[in-house]
C-alpha cells in the first residue's frame, strides 16, 4: 500500500460512513432522496472492499428503486445485496433483502415469485424481531 493510499483511507472510510448514514436516514424520512447517497456509498464501498457497507448501500438503493417504481432494477440491486449479506452471514440483512425482493416481484406482477420469496423470508426464526426494526417497510405496507 502506498503512502498516498494510507493517507486517503481514513477519509474514504469517513465519507463512506457519512454517505451510508445519509442514505439510511433519507430512506426512513424521504425515500425518494435516498438513492443518490446510496449510489455514491456503493461506489466507495466497492472501491474500498467494505462488503458490509456495499451490501447496505445496495439494499438502500434497491429499496429506493422499488419506491420509485422500478421493480426490475430493485430486484437486481437487492439480489446483489442478498448475496453479500449471505457472504457476511448476516441474517437480518438477508431477511430484509428477501422481503424487499418479494415486494418488488409483487409490484412487477409476478405473484408466484413474490409468494416463494416471502416464504423463504418467513423461514428465519427471528423474522418478528427483524420486522419490528425494518422501518423501510412502512412505505410499502399501505400498498
Amino acid at each position: 500500500m502506498s503512502a498516498l493510499t494510507n493517507t486517503h483511507q481514513p477519509a474514504l472510510r469517513d465519507n463512506l460512513q457519512r454517505l451510508l448514514r445519509e442514505a439510511w436516514d433519507k430512506l426512513e424520512r424521504q425515500p425518494r432522496e435516498s438513492a443518490a447517497p446510496a449510489r455514491r456509498a456503493e461506489h466507495l464501498a466497492r472501491c474500498s472492499g467494505d462488503n458490509r457497507a456495499w451490501a447496505q448501500s445496495l439494499f438502500v438503493w434497491g429499496v429506493a428503486s422499488m419506491y420509485e417504481g422500478d421493480s426490475q432494477e430493485a430486484i437486481v440491486l437487492l439480489s446483489r445485496a442478498l448475496a453479500a449479506f449471505r457472504f457476511l452471514n448476516d441474517e437480518e440483512g438477508q431477511w430484509s433483502c428477501l422481503k424487499a425482493i418479494a415486494l418488488a416481484w409483487g409490484y412487477a406482477g409476478d405473484a408466484v415469485q413474490a409468494l416463494e420469496t416471502h416464504s423463504i423470508a418467513d423461514t428465519f426464526s427471528r423474522q418478528a424481531e427483524f420486522a419490528s426494526k425494518a422501518g423501510w417497510l412502512r412505505w410499502f405496507v399501505a400498498d
